[in-house]
């Protein structure tokens, strides 16, 4: 059982896999490019610096491709668990099973810049409030947070869960009014939100790697070397900011909706407006 200490202690667990459409092998690209440390050594270091640290988990698939992972976090110290490849929330699961800690932060080895202050807020306000799921959503894209108390995982296990659901990890949670949500914002400016610091695209490691670059020289980190940057040289964002990220929607109308933002957005009108006419 768990003591007070313990119990305020949280287990983050970064998904991560080796095989990526866009580009392969980004979790171990060092970051600032050609320099010494991998894009997720940058998650794993900032992570540790957490006053809710007790455990990190790497959860990834059993496919041969990911042996380069378990190879990473054996010479690193780091706990490393291989699942389902697309049974993500059964990796989850399987770990939770074995430790003590009821807070779970789930993370992606792509977003190497985290703001460890309003990650242990999160967790705080979480903790506090006896939230089932508390997420925040007005930080840059790869900078936001979810927080999971584990019990509620365990127990969706025995729903009728679909294939985007144990792919998705929190989708059957967020999507469930049984369970108690809460949002957690910090107090940002609001062009934080549109700002995208996830790595998928070529354009997201450069402009990634740039911010890390500068936070080294300047020693600065998370928000803060965020809003520096930007003050500095808010042109830097626009290399990436029309990718598009990948999203779970709650129905066919959600997903629809978006469809046609994005051949809105690329002046694809006339697409735009024959799916607008055949929405469900």
């Amino acid at each position: 059982m768990e003591d007070g200490h313990q119990s305020k202690k949280a287990i983050f667990i970064i998904q991560a896999r080796m095989q990526s459409s866009r580009l392969p092998g980004k979790v171990l690209i060092p970051l600032p490019l050609w320099g010494d440390k991998q894009l997720l050594m940058w998650v794993i270091e900032e992570l540790r610096k957490s006053k809710h640290y007790g455990k990190i988990v790497l959860a990834t698939s059993k496919n041969k491709e990911n042996d380069l992972l378990e190879d990473f976090c054996s010479k690193n110290s780091i706990a490393c668990f291989r699942g389902e490849e697309d049974d993500v929330l059964s990796r989850f699961t399987s770990i939770l099973k074995d430790v003590y800690y009821n807070t779970v932060v789930r993370l992606t080895a792509d977003n190497p810049i985290i703001d460890i202050n309003t990650l242990d807020k999160t967790i705080s306000y979480h903790q506090a409030q006896g939230n089932d799921y508390t997420n925040t959503d007005t930080l840059p894209t790869g900078m936001n947070f979810e927080v999971v108390k584990a019990q509620s995982l365990l127990e969706i296990t025995n729903q009728a869960l679909t294939l985007s659901d144990r792919e998705h990890v929190t989708l059957f949670i967020r999507n469930n009014k049984k369970y108690k949500k809460g949002v957690f914002n910090p107090t940002v400016s609001s062009f934080f939100k549109t700002l995208r610091l996830t790595v998928d695209y070529a354009s997201d490691l450069l402009v990634t790697s740039s911010l890390l670059q500068f936070g080294q020289k300047h020693q600065l980190r998370g928000l803060e070397l965020v809003q520096a940057v930007y003050t500095k040289a808010p042109y830097l964002f626009e290399a990436n900011k029309n990718n598009i990220q990948k999203r779970q929607f709650k129905d066919a109308k959600m997903e629809v909706d978006f469809a046609i933002q994005i051949l809105q957005k690329y002046e694809l009108h006339t697409s735009a407006s024959i799916l607008e006419k055949q929405k469900p």
